[in-house]
Parts: C-alpha cells; structure tokens; sequence
C-alpha cells in the first residue's frame, strides 16, 4: 500500500494532465451540453380525445367514453384509468402502471385498443387522438400575431407562414395553435327554397357527398400496357361545389345547389376565445425535440421570427410571451456568478489558514470534480437543468470537504522532519480510509432518491447521478492528483496566527470533557424540544409556492352566459391586472370556453425572482381584494403556480361510486368541510352543472303514422343549429371540411316549433304534430374511475395558512366516509398526496441507506459503538436546519432535504475522521495521559480542519442562500439548510462528540471492568 502511494504522489506530470485533462474535457461537454428546464421524464400518461359535435354529457359517455373505455379494460400495465363525458367532447387519461419493463409495448397496446372501436355515432367525423405525455409536450416558447389592428386574413397567412418555417429549424418538434380558426367550405342553405322544391336536407346532403369522390374500376385488359382505369368526381373548386345536381327528372328543371344555397369560404365555428396581453390573434406554441437545447433552440426561433418579420407590415404586431429558456438562462447565470463569488471566498479561507500554494490546488479539485461530472453527465445522456444544478450545488460542500481533510492532514505532516514523500503518503494514509467510508456512506444515503416512485421520483433520479459521479471524480482526484499537487520540495511557509485559538480550545475542551454527562443531556433537550417545535411550528409542503413566477386566476360567470359575456369579465380583470403588477408582468394569457363558455382561465407570468421586490404571493394577495367587486362574475379564484414537477393540486381527491345519491351527497359534503378550513381556497369540482337544455320530446307513434324517421329529424335539427360535415375536399392544395348549415345558423328554440320535416313520401310534416319542447337543468359532466362513475374535488392552499398534508389529514378524518357513505371509495393525489408518498418512500430508502453506513463504520472501527457516534451527529446537525427554517419564515420542503442530506455527508466525513483521529490518539497515549488530556489534545488535532470545512462550505454556499449574486428562491432551501446546518454542526463535532466518545470510553471501560470481575468470580468457583 505504501508503495503505491508513495509512486502516487511522486508522479506530478501525470497528477497535473490528470487535472487539466478532466478540465478540459469538462469545459468541451459544458460547450455542447444540452440545457433544459427539466431532465426528460415520461409520464407514463396517454390521453384520449374524442371530439362528438353538440352531444349532451350522457350521450357522449354513452355513445364514446363507455365504448373506449370497455376496450382499455382489457390491456395489461394500466395502473387506473380517468375519464370526463362533457358536452361534445370525450377526455380519457390512461395511467401506467409504475417500473413497467416494456413501456412502450403498453402503450402501443393502448393504442391499439382504442382503434379496435368501430361504433362511434355518425358525428364523430375524427378518429380519438391519442397523446403522449412528455416534457417535451411543454412549449418552450409562445408567439403572438397580433391582427387586430391590420388586416385579419393578413395575420392568418402570416401565422402558416410562420409554423411552415418554423418547423424546418432544428431543434423544433412541433408547434400548436391557438385561436386558429381552420377555413371550411360553408354551405347556407335558404330554407324558403328546400320547401319550393320539395327536398329534405338530407337528400342535399347526400347529393354532396356521393358527386366527391374517386374510384378505381380495375385495368384496361392489355398486357402489353397494362393501365387502371379511375373514375375522378372530386370537387377542384367551389364552382364545382355550387353545380351539384340535387335534384332532376326527365321533363323537369335541373336543380342544382347553387339554386338553394350560397356557397362560399368561411371559418369554422369559434367555440373559444384566446386573448394574450389583452388582445386577440394566433398562438404558436413551439414544441422542442428531447435532444434539442432550450436556449439555443429559442434563440433559432427568435432569429427566424425576426428575419421574416422584416417583410411583413407594421400593423401586423408579433411578440413572445412564456420564453422557459429565460428561467433557464437565468438560474444558470445566477449560479455561475454565485460560483465565482464562493470560490473567490473558499480562496480567501483557505490561504488564510493554510498556504496560498494549498489553497490554490484546493480550490483546483473543485473545477475538476464539477467538470468531470459534467462529462459524465454527457456521456449518460442527461442534461443540464434545475435538478442537475441542484446536485452540483449539494455536491460542492462535500467536494471541498474531502479536499480540506487530505489537504490540511498532508499540509501538516509535510511541515515534520523526513523524507518529503513519506511524509505526504502519512498525511494521506492518515485520514484515506475515513474520507472513502465517507464517499461510500454519502453515495448510499444519495441512492435512496432512487428508490423515490411516482413522477417526483422520475424527476430527482438525476439528483443522486450527479452526486455519485462527483464524488467517484473527486475520490479520483484526492488520491492520484491532490497528492501529487502538494508534494512540493520546498516547505511551505505555516500559518501560526491560528495556534493559540487551538491552544485556548484545548484548555476549553477540559472543562467541556468534564461536565460531559451534563452537556450530552442538554444537546438531546435541544433536539427533542426542535423536534416538537419543528412538528408544530415549521410546515412541511415538497413544493412551496416561495419562488413562483405564474398566477392563475380561473373566472366564473353566472351559468348558461355566452363567450362573448365572459370575455367582458375576463377584460376587466386583465385591465386589473396589468394595473396591480405593471412592470413585474411578463405577459397573461386568457383562455374563454375552453370546457363552458361561462369559464374563463387567465395564466399570469411574471418576471424572474431576481429582477423584482414582490413576491408572487404578494400579488396574489392583491389581486383577489382587487377581484371580489367585479361585476358579472360568479366566482373569480387566484391561485398560485408552485414551481418544481407537475403535482397536480394541492387537494385532489376523487369520490367513486356508482350509487350517484350516495357520491354526490358525499362530494357536499367534502366541500362543506374544505370551505370550513382556513387557507383553503379555489375549491372546484368536476361534476358542475352545465347549460340548461331544452329537450325536444319525441312522440313515435305519431312519427310512424306520419312516416317521419327520427334521422330526417336528427339531421334537420343538427344542420339548423351547429351545421353538419358533409365531405372534405382539397382546394389549391388546401383540404378543407365542407359543412352544410340552414339558414344563418342563429335560429332560436322557436325554430324548432314552427319548422317542417319531409317524411318518406316526400310531404313536409310540421314538427309540432309530433313533438313538444321543454326546458331542463342543465347536466354536470359525467366523469369515470377505473369505469365508475365518480366526482373529483380540488382545492388550493394558502402556505402562510396551512400546510396540504394537514388539510388533507383533517377533511379525510371529518368526512368519516366508512360511516356515513359506506358506498363510496376515495383516491387522493395531487400535491398534498404526492408529498405523502414521495416522504414515505424517502424515509424507507433512507433507513436502508442508514442501516449501510453502520456496517461500513463498523468495519473501519471494528466497533459496534463507535459508528453510532458518528451517526447520532445525523439528528443533531438538523437542529440548525430547524432554526434556520424558522427565523427565515421558510417551510421545510424537497430541497430542504436534499440540502440537509448533503449536510449529512459533511458532518458524518467530519465525524468520522475525528472519531478515527482520538481512536490513532488512544492507541499513542491512553496508557501514558489522563483521557480527557489526550481527549482534548485529539480535538484540538482537528479543530483547523472542522473550521476549514466550515467556512469554506459557507463561503461556497451562503452566497446563493443570500442572492449575492442574484436570488434563486428555490434553491434557496438547500443552501441554507447547508449552511445553516453546518453551523450548528461545527459545534456538535468540536463539543459534543468529544464528550459522547469520552462517555462511550468510560462506557466500554465499564463493561471491561464488570467482565473481569466476573471472570475472576468464575475462576475462584
């Protein structure tokens, strides 16, 4: 072993290529490392979407839903299934099961189960799409073309213009639009004239769609030039459209279509309205490739969009709104500078306690770990995010950590007498073992975050990869480079200045080691009452809302109330809006009827963190006094978006029963309660009650004595009212839908009284023979779990209120659904569930990874003792975390574990090497000194490197927790519990644990003394 060290350290060359291979190989894969807001997760989640034109809630789950559904039941890997039956449209989200070996077999399995369905009504025009979801499903980027000022069919050319462009840039997947109104060939037939000429609308219909087509008849029969012969009636025009023939007869007129109808280009029905920055226009919201870079990719947008803006007109206004590169680019640059600011200060601390020279070559290993790690990263495919930057700044405490043990040990025995190289290998072998245990120890307390399910779990699996390769880097560097680096011939110069703060710590630590068994008792007070304090006074939430840069505000007009009456709310609010926030606005986007046309959802962007004073929760505040006098709105919720993984809400719990009393009286009921609690807001349910109906009450006896069918019925109606799909053609090579409507299509219900219907002999009919009209409530949404029908209830809450796990706890437990609603079962999920979960899978995987840290410690000191020492200091360095957490008014959340996990691994790589220092001391001098003397000397050994370790994590740290270089307020949690932590943890390593060892000496001295006595009592029996 010797002689592989001592080779180690004399083979500088190699040490220095060794360290500026790492780097230089790190800076290349920084250049073309792929940047992202987020690692590249798959859900595991496909939806289904149907599109049934006009049918009612109970038609749509009948007819669609039902039908789909019945199909999936019989695919293997589906974990649940989720279904809305909401009017005209079907929605199905289907959940894979967790770990699934072959996802994508599944999902093709899907896939095909819903193309095996063949009975969708006749409306049902277009087949289910099936989506897959992804983070790549995210926009990166949304652009606006404002028309309203200019000409409108202008900005519609513009807007494909820009899509056909924009789909050529590499990088780009795809690219949704909003607020585009598809062109369609619209067919206004007079109604005056379908009774003049004695047809129904469905022979028109029929005339249409059989002159479109194309046929194939077979071959012409000549082997020598074999040829297939084609029927081609397919429309080229419009013209062609108009002269349909519809109807004609040997002596008679020759009716054609343009005789009844109009025929003309128009658009199809705006069933939405999407306004952006109070205007409205169309939307492109680009889509990127899994293996593009966000900011580069933007940036190819940004530039195309700028150069074909160069031709259009002034008039025609584009601009950007939700840019994901900017939060990107942002965290980025707040960390690098907050990087620099950090390792000019460990620079500082470390010259001032050691030598510039050490210092220097420190400060080197933490480019090298941090670079090399980067490669690694490259090389697994992974990018560089929110959650990798996050790893690199828990690493980073850890890194320095080791560097300073290694260093500052061969830092001193370099100063002794003797062969230069024999003193580093002492100085190295000195404290080796203890910095491996503690790589190894960290590596395993990292890996419990692979074992983290759900979609958090998918999300934070690149956390514990950037750690394990740091710290397998930095294992590599402190053995074949650091060495190397500092065994140097000439000495370098000490630093005395800081030998009589160690001389007065030696005589303080005499006293401490004396009142031991007073000083260990009140270090377990001070935890057991932070505990308590914690447990009651600091909330729990995974996902604070501290650090949000998106408000919603969801509106709600009085039921039945058009798109047009709700776009009028929506304005005032904006206007609201943009007065309260001004410049700390980015940009708001409304979205009207997207679901009711009384609903209207408004998503505000703010301004990074960094570049404003108010907080998101500030703004929130304000708005919803601002909201509450608008006149008009039912009801106008303002919520906040929590940054971190896509959680759902914070409430989120679904009622299932197929006993529709006992469901709905249960779902009351859960209201009830959530509106009761305190903090608890934008409480909404899935199963509200639509626009009333009038219902046209069919009597059949009658319909059959006048020979009337109920399709003659169905199709006059349907093409009154919402128009009917006729056929599609190709125009100038644009396809377009051909839809037939009578009249102007602004009938009201006394149409349906007065108007005639052909029955099979050709005789108009009056409707009123044979039907009555009555108006309904309006249906709610029929919603399914696992194909029972369910309801779904969500709520927001307010942090500064109360926490979502205790809200959750509370509501459950006041409904007493096993009592009173016996019928009825319940799933919850959401945030308050996933912090649940995602807590519970943790705390498995972290008692596992604490049970291998005690069989490594107890092979590095043979002892079943010892490694508990070194462990007991886990729980009390949190008691720093806790009052960190509290006199900063922030809760504990997932960065504040993982932060307190990297603290972990400093105070147990601190720990362990005091522990192995006083064990080496023991062996020297327990025989010759008073144990607190050679006790104290121990500690007073490893004062300088416990202090080191210290300052230069926070040197390192504490410039993010304070936004020195720019505020990042969702890292901000794991510095500051780092440091924080690490504070109140120098203290536990320099006093308490002398003391505990002190007291577990004394301990196995006992048990030493009580054997031999009974020994020697066995022996004289």
């Amino acid at each position: 072993m010797d002689s592989i060290l001592d080779f180690l350290v004399r083979q500088k060359k190699f040490a220095l290529v060794f360290s500026l291979a790492f780097i230089a190989i790190g800076v290349l894969s920084v250049v073309g490392m792929q940047r992202d807001q987020f690692p590249a997760v798959d859900f595991e989640i496909l939806a289904i979407t149907t599109a049934y034109p006009g049918a009612s809630p109970e038609d749509v789950e009948k007819s669609v839903t039902n039908v789909i559904e019945n199909e999936l039941l019989s695919v293997g890997g589906i974990k649940e299934i989720t279904s809305t039956s909401r009017e005209g449209i079907s929605s199905i989200i289907v959940t894979l099961e967790a770990d699934l070996k072959d996802v994508l077999t599944v999902k093709n399995d899907v896939r095909n189960a819903v193309n095996r369905v063949k009975s969708y009504p006749e409306e049902v025009t277009d087949l289910p799409q099936v989506f897959d979801f992804n983070v790549t499903e995210f926009p990166i980027i949304t652009i606006n073309i404002d028309g309203a000022n200019g000409d409108y069919p202008l900005a519609r050319q513009i807007t494909d213009d820009l899509e056909t462009a924009l789909l050529k840039i590499k990088g780009v997947a795809s690219i949704d639009k909003n607020g585009y109104l598809q062109s369609e060939i619209q067919i206004k037939v007079d109604p005056v004239k379908l009774d003049k000429y004695n047809m129904s609308i469905n022979e028109v219909i029929s005339a249409i769609s059989t002159r479109n087509s194309r046929f194939t008849v077979g071959g012409n029969n000549q082997e020598s030039l074999e040829k297939n012969i084609v029927i081609l009636s397919e429309f080229k025009s419009i013209d062609d459209i108009k002269n349909v023939v519809i109807k004609s007869s040997f002596d008679g007129p020759v009716i054609r279509l343009r005789d009844i109808s109009e025929v003309f280009r128009g658009e199809e029905e705006e069933t939405s309205i999407t306004r952006i920055n109070g205007t409205k226009g169309f939307i492109l919201q680009v889509k990127k490739n899994d293996q593009a870079d966000i900011i580069r990719t933007v940036k190819r947008v940004r530039k195309r969009v700028s150069e074909l803006q160069e031709n259009y007109p002034d008039d025609i206004n584009i601009f950007y709104t939700d840019d994901s590169s900017e939060a990107v680019e942002n965290r980025l640059d707040i960390i690098i500078k907050n990087g620099y600011i950090g390792l000019a200060l460990v620079l500082i601390v470390l010259g001032i306690f050691l030598s510039i020279k050490t210092a220097f070559w420190v400060a080197v290993s933490i480019p090298v770990t941090l670079l090399g790690t980067v490669f690694g990263l490259g090389l697994t495919g992974n990018t560089i995010n929110l959650i990798s930057l996050s790893g690199f700044i828990l690493v980073l405490g850890i890194v320095v950590d080791d560097s300073i043990v290694i260093a500052e040990s061969i830092h001193y025995y370099k100063s002794k007498e003797g062969n230069l190289y024999k003193n580093v290998v002492i100085g190295l072998k000195r404290v080796i073992m203890p910095v491996v245990t503690t790589i190894i120890s960290t590596m395993l307390v990292m890996s419990s975050f692979f074992l983290m399910s759900g979609i958090l779990g998918k999300f934070i699996y690149v956390l514990p990869v950037v750690v394990i390769f740091a710290l397998g880097i930095s294992f590599l560097e402190i053995t074949f480079a650091l060495p190397a680096h500092l065994a140097t011939k000439k000495v370098d110069k000490q630093r005395t200045w800081f030998i009589p703060v160690e001389n007065f710590y030696n005589r303080c630590m005499h006293y401490v080691l004396r009142w031991r068994y007073l000083i260990v008792p009140l270090f377990i007070a001070l935890l057991v009452y932070s505990s308590f304090f914690a447990l009651k006074n600091i909330p729990f939430n995974l996902f604070p809302t501290r650090g949000a840069t998106v408000i919603f505000a969801n509106v709600e007009a009085p039921n039945g109330s058009s798109a047009a009456y709700t776009e009028n709310i929506v304005i005032e609010v904006e206007n609201i809006i943009a007065n309260e926030i001004g410049e700390d606005l980015d940009s708001f986007t409304s979205n009207i009827g997207s679901y009711f046309t009384n609903v209207a959802n408004i998503e505000i962007a703010l301004i990074p963190t960094n570049d404003r004073e108010r907080t998101a929760e500030d703004m929130e505040e304000k708005l919803t006094a601002l909201v509450a006098n608008v006149e008009g709105a039912e009801k106008i919720d303002i919520s906040l978006l929590r940054p971190g993984p896509p959680q759902g809400s914070d409430i989120e719990v679904t009622l299932v029963a197929e006993n529709d009393a006992q469901r709905n009286l249960a779902a009351n009921r859960f209201e009830e309660i959530l509106n009761a609690i305190d903090g608890v807001n934008d409480i909404d349910r899935n199963d509200e009650i639509g626009k009333p109906r009038i219902e046209t009450v069919l009597d059949f006896d009658e319909m059959a004595r006048f020979g009337v069918d109920y399709q003659s019925v169905y199709r006059h109606l349907r093409t009154a009212f919402s128009g009917s799909y006729v056929t599609d053609v190709t125009i100038a090579g644009q396809e377009e839908d051909v839809r037939i409507y009578i009249g102007s299509n602004d009938y009201t219900e006394n149409f349906i009284k007065n108007a005639t219907v052909k029955n099979i002999q050709g005789n108009s009919i009056p409707m009123s023979k044979f039907s009555t009209l009555r108006e309904i409530e309006g249906e709610p949404d029929y919603n399914h779990f696992d194909g029972d029908r369910s309801i779904k209830l969500t709520a927001s809450i307010d942090d500064k209120v109360t926490t979502k796990t205790k809200t959750l706890s509370f509501a459950l437990e006041e409904l007493n659904l096993a009592v009173d609603f016996p019928q009825v079962s319940i799933i919850t999920a959401g945030g308050a569930q996933e912090s649940l979960d995602s807590l519970q899978d943790f705390l498995r995987a972290f008692v596992v990874a604490i049970i291998g840290i005690f069989l490594l410690l107890a092979i590095l000191f043979n002892s079943y003792s010892q490694p508990m020492l070194v462990l007991a200091a886990v729980p009390f360095s949190l008691i720093g975390v806790v009052w960190a957490f509290y006199f900063h008014g922030q809760p504990l959340s997932f960065f504040a574990l993982t932060g307190s996990l990297a603290l972990m691994g400093v105070i147990v790589n601190d720990s362990l090497v005091m522990v192995s220092h006083l064990n080496y001391i023991k062996e020297k001098s327990a025989a010759l000194e008073d144990k607190i003397i050679w006790i104290a000397r121990g500690s007073r050994d490893r004062l300088r490197a416990v202090v080191l370790t210290t300052l230069t994590t926070m040197a390192g740290v504490l410039p993010l927790a304070y936004g020195v270089g720019g505020t990042d307020l969702f890292l901000q949690p794991m510095v500051l519990a780092l440091g924080y932590g690490l504070i109140f943890g120098t203290v536990l390593t320099l006093i308490l644990l002398p003391c505990m060892y002190l007291m577990n000496y004394d301990f196995i001295n006992m048990l030493g003394r009580i054997k031999t006595k009974y020994s020697r009592k066995k022996a004289v029996v």
